[in-house]
């Protein structure tokens, strides 16, 4: 599988390489935005998901129709769930990487996902081999756990910043407070941030994770995973 992704360089002289996941029935289109709003000299990849959905969205991974009638009504935790199509979703996420690799000329990385998106960067750090030295998880949740329990070490020594709105109507406040303690005891060095709203990024979070974002790029990088 091969991501397509829009690419945005700000500022010149770029001291950090951000790639960016969006969540279910979005586009990279809807982020680029974020490139100019954020204003650090970074370059931007903002990957496509590789499903199309039905409303024109993309997505990581299908639709699993299955595991959708045995939902209960949202917000959800989906720690139980093995969705179909994620090993192919991660494998592409760790070969783009490697794909931009010859340009990085030492530039820290950081890897940013919205809800599905940050299922797909948790997925991928702890099953395959890539070079990150910062995550950031926005509003999202734990998949497949089962699984990821005895790779958490992975995350070891690694720079998160964990975000979930008080009145997520997708994903529960306690899917993201759950996720935060999963990373956390695999002994990243964890932040956090409850935020007054849904499921959404709203401008606290921006702000966040741009003071975030500044401190990894001024880390010479320590930490790949």
């Amino acid at each position: 599988m091969t991501f397509r992704a829009l690419s945005v360089d700000t500022h010149g002289h770029s001291q950090l390489i951000v790639v960016f996941l969006h969540g279910q029935g979005m586009s990279p289109e809807d982020l680029v935005p974020f490139a100019q709003a954020i204003g650090l000299p970074a370059v931007h990849h903002f990957l496509r998901g590789p499903c199309e959905l039905s409303d024109g969205g993309r997505a990581w991974w299908p639709r699993d129709s299955d595991s959708i009638q045995e939902r209960t009504d949202p917000p959800w935790d989906l720690a139980e769930e093995h969705p179909s199509g994620r090993e192919a979703a991660r494998r592409g996420l760790a070969d783009y990487l490697r794909s931009i690799e010859p340009t990085r000329h030492g530039r820290p990385v950081v890897l940013i996902g919205f809800s599905q998106g940050g299922m797909l960067a948790c997925d991928a750090l702890l099953h395959e081999e890539m070079e990150v030295h910062g995550l950031a998880l926005l509003s999202s949740c734990r998949i497949a756990f089962d699984e990821w329990l005895p790779r958490l070490p992975r995350f070891h020594g690694l720079p998160v910043f964990v975000c979930h709105g008080h009145s997520d109507e997708v994903l529960s406040s306690h899917a993201g407070e759950a996720l935060r303690d999963a990373v956390q005891a695999g002994g990243a060095q964890v932040e956090w941030l409850s935020f007054d709203g849904a499921h959404e990024i709203p401008l606290v979070v921006w702000r966040r994770l741009r003071t975030f974002l500044r401190r990894i790029s001024g880390r010479v990088p320590g930490h790949a995973r």
